[in-house]
């Protein structure tokens, strides 16, 4: 599956490094290239350096011919922004995006193609998972 990943701070570096392990193919778009070093070392895939709101950074990650496309800056004004380029501009099939403000999930209502990810929603949940554990 070609995968391209817009944001390589901890979490999407993390995220890259598993996919390309697992053979997929991945590109990383960064707007900072000094957080390209938190790739780890046996990263396989590619990296863009430039701001993913601009359309031609993403047209050079090739975004139109992607299968997925995992939105995880830390920044849900961008995230919203680049999910909505890949939707709508570059007609890509599966959007994943990170969301910190949970208040803000109803702004994706309007769309099939993209899957909003909350990080306190999986917090929550792999605390209800643990506690579930611990009393069965």
């Amino acid at each position: 599956m070609f995968i391209v990943i817009i944001g390589n701070g901890r979490a999407g570096s993390m995220l890259a490094g598993e996919l390309s392990r697992s053979g997929h193919e991945v590109v990383v778009v960064e707007k900072v290239a000094e957080n390209f070093k938190r790739l780890p070392v046996d990263f396989s895939g590619f990296q863009v350096e430039g701001d993913a709101l601009e359309q031609d950074i993403l047209k050079n990650a090739r975004v139109d011919q992607a299968d997925t496309v995992i939105v995880i800056t830390g920044n849900d004004k961008v995230n919203y922004m680049v999910a909505k380029l890949a939707e709508h501009v570059f007609k890509v099939p599966k959007i994943i995006v990170r969301l910190t403000d949970h208040k803000k999930l109803h702004i994706y209502n309007d769309s099939k193609q993209i899957e909003v990810v909350s990080q306190y929603d999986l917090l929550v949940k792999g605390m209800l998972d643990s506690i579930g554990r611990i009393e069965g």
